[in-house]
């Protein structure tokens, strides 16, 4: 069998295969004498017919099902013999044979991209780092959150939460749902202006869109169509309000601290050591952005689209599959971009695992995860010790190593560096149908991001 390989682009290649003329008939022969064994001919008990009988019937229809057997018998050949590593499955372009001729079989195939750094040294990074003060500024905001009170009111005003009864026309017939709504201008479509002043017991028409009323009515089921406007009758049935606390020096108190600025001193000594490890991460993301902006390369776009499509289709509203779609082509194209990018860095860098430096990582992801080190080995006592554990290791390194001589900056708001890509789809080309063989797929990326 001879293997041909052709360059797409960074990320593809066309590989064609041809099968001399011999081996494609005595293959040819083999299925033969296999098929004829369940074949029924007229004259003949079952898998009795002679082969030239079977061959001259039934060649037509059995010749589909041969191509399709030998391009998975042939590929997975011709992977073993040239390493070849490939995403998912192969995307079988042209099966052609004729009696008598040569085999050939074009496949298209998705690989990793192959990466050549332009520069590791002496970095300019931007970053944005987490401040402490931010970090306390939020965390107060969790803690007034947290000690809120729901209030129960007569008469809604902006920002009210309201329980009432809809009842929709305009459908086949009428329906009559319970929901949660509020009162002013925000969230989007879940806010109606009208609830402004209504008391309980208060009744008022209005009009909303279909989509709006499934998701105030948290009922995907109904028989309304997204982006028609409907008459809406709307009976105010409860109203309640958040009520926050005021962040002032009796708002620590309550908290038994002496006033708001030992409050404040005292998370800072909290959270100063989770602040810094934090940075670290930030420090370690940033590095790889920059490398990406440095060094960009191609990605796989058929496997992303893959990959976003098979976790969209997890979720059950179908409206929402598109844009679900986006999110995960996004989300995916940002980790490969890690992995990749990562995966290189450990070819170009070596470096030697020790148990002290396993223990520091340890002790990092410990206080990320705002666990001890014993609670945290725990938790992971399985992964451990596993080479996908020694490669995050070995990821966490080499990046405090190139930290080490990179000039980090915040960058100036009005500026505009390309950061982690947003994949854009390959649906809509003009594609040949893809045919899955063989149904084996090479786990050719790894996920020790």
């Amino acid at each position: 069998m001879q293997v041909d390989f052709d360059t797409i682009n960074a990320v593809s290649k066309k590989i064609t295969l041809t099968i001399p003329v011999e081996d494609a008939e005595q293959a040819w022969q083999k299925y033969l004498r296999k098929a004829a064994k369940s074949i029924e001919v007229p004259g003949f008990r079952k898998g009795k017919a002679p082969l030239s009988m079977v061959e001259r019937m039934y060649s037509n229809s059995l010749k589909d099902n041969f191509l399709k057997d030998s391009v998975s018998e042939y590929f997975d050949q011709a992977t073993k013999e040239h390493e070849i590593n490939f995403l998912l499955y192969p995307d079988v372009k042209e099966m052609k044979w004729e009696k008598g001729s040569e085999m050939i079989f074009e496949i298209e195939i998705e690989h990793e991209p192959d990466l050549e750094f332009k520069q590791l040294d002496n970095l300019e990074v931007p970053y944005h780092p987490i401040t402490l003060e931010s970090e306390i500024d939020t965390y107060l905001e969790e803690l007034i959150e947290n000690n809120a009170r729901i209030l129960d009111v007569d008469l809604a005003a902006e920002n009210d939460m309201v329980e009432a009864e809809l009842t929709i026309s305009g459908s086949n017939e009428e329906i009559v749902e319970t929901a949660y709504l509020y009162a002013g201008e925000e969230p989007p479509r879940r806010a109606i202006p009208e609830l402004v002043g209504q008391k309980i017991g208060d009744t008022f028409s209005t009009e909303m869109d279909g989509a709006s009323i499934k998701l105030v009515t948290q009922d995907s089921s109904l028989d309304l169509d997204n982006d028609t406007s409907y008459p809406v009758s709307i009976m105010v049935n409860a109203i309640s309000r958040t009520q926050y606390p005021e962040l002032n020096d009796d708002f620590a108190r309550d908290l038994d601290y002496d006033d708001m600025a030992s409050m404040r001193e005292k998370i800072a000594e909290e959270m100063k050591l989770s602040n810094e490890h934090k940075n670290l991460d930030i420090e370690n993301y940033a590095i790889v952005s920059k490398l990406f902006v440095d060094n960009q390369f191609d990605l796989p776009m058929k496997t992303i689209d893959f990959m976003a499509n098979q976790e969209a289709k997890q979720h059950s509203i179908p409206e929402y599959q598109q844009y679900l779609q986006y999110q995960f082509r996004v989300q995916i194209s940002q980790e490969l971009v890690s992995l990749y990018i990562l995966k290189n860095l450990r070819k170009v860098i070596e470096l030697d695992i020790t148990d002290e430096m396993i223990e520091e990582y340890i002790t990092h992801e410990s206080i990320l995860g705002e666990h001890t080190v014993e609670v945290y080995k725990e938790m992971h006592r399985d992964e451990i010790g596993t080479e996908e554990f020694k490669n995050g290791v070995r990821n966490y390194f080499i990046l405090r190593k190139l930290a080490e001589t990179a000039n980090f900056f915040v960058p100036d708001p009005e500026s505009q560096q390309a950061e982690m890509p947003e994949a854009q789809s390959t649906e809509g080309q003009d594609d040949d149908a893809e045919v899955e063989t063989p149904e084996k797929a090479q786990e050719s990326s790894e996920t020790d991001v």
